[in-house]
């Protein structure tokens, strides 16, 4: 025989449990809500209110740019939610002509990119030509003839995006790079015996080994402005103490001779 509940225990028995829905209730109700803001915010984001309107590119020329933001999935009409600029830069930094990148996503609808392309400096001989940046050995195209100096170093096959760190190369470029643009007309750099010899404006000039080429570089342009025979070899192989071998008319009573003259820089 069970006794009767206390009717005081069963009222608080009874506050507890509907206290417990009560709290359960509101949880769901939390839930809900949170669910369908969720919902509206993902609506509205990928609504045509956030979408990308407007692409601008800056610091273009030989990049394909456009190209590369579609493969990143940037392109008109996608959520800018979804543009994430690390991301984009980094697919664009794979390009062999791009040497930084920089992307910002303007809200609400707008991407701005701006890109800094490698300047091709010389054309280096290597079964098929190829072209690489200024003084980096950055490889940026194969079998183009779009820059007139040449060096003539064979270091095997290349591929675009490749970087070459050949001191021969390097050095090479150091000292093209150095010099005037009015003396890279027909400018010629080769190896010979594993040191540098250049063809510059009609003139021969010993370079030496792949050190102090900028000061190479600006020696023989302050020689040049200054005036030197025609024909007249240059040695720069200590740049600060150059030599220029004149070319001497034949005489009919001696041999062919060349007077060796050292100029003070």
């Amino acid at each position: 025989m069970s006794a009767d509940i206390d009717p005081r225990l069963a009222r608080r028995r009874r506050q507890v449990q509907e206290a417990s829905a009560r709290r359960r209730l509101r949880w769901l109700v939390g839930l809900l809500i949170l669910a369908i803001s969720g919902g509206i915010v993902v609506a509205v984001f990928q609504s045509s209110w956030f979408s990308v309107d407007a692409i601008s590119v800056e610091g273009d020329v030989r990049a394909p740019v456009l190209s590369l933001l579609e493969e990143a999935g940037v392109e008109e009409g996608v959520s800018i939610v979804s543009v994430r600029a690390g991301r984009v830069e980094e697919r664009l930094l794979t390009d062999p002509w791009v040497a930084a990148a920089q992307v910002r996503v303007v809200w609400p609808r707008s991407v701005e990119v701006t890109v800094v392309e490698y300047i091709p400096i010389a054309r280096v001989t290597a079964g098929d030509s190829w072209l690489v940046s200024s003084g980096q050995g950055a490889v940026l195209a194969v079998g183009e003839d779009l820059v007139e100096p040449v060096i003539d170093v064979d270091v095997g096959a290349v591929v675009p995006g490749q970087k070459i760190d050949d001191p021969l190369v390097l050095g090479a470029l150091e000292f093209v790079a150095a010099l005037p643009v009015e003396l890279k007309t027909d400018l010629v750099v080769e190896v010979d015996d594993q040191v540098l010899e250049a063809a510059v404006a009609g003139h021969t000039v010993a370079l030496g080994s792949a050190t102090d080429m900028v000061q190479k570089a600006v020696t023989l342009a302050v020689l040049l402005e200054e005036g030197v025979p025609d024909g007249a070899h240059i040695s720069l192989l200590s740049p600060l103490r150059p030599a220029v071998s004149n070319p001497q008319p034949l005489v009919e009573t001696s041999p062919e001779v060349a007077t060796e003259t050292t100029v003070s820089s």
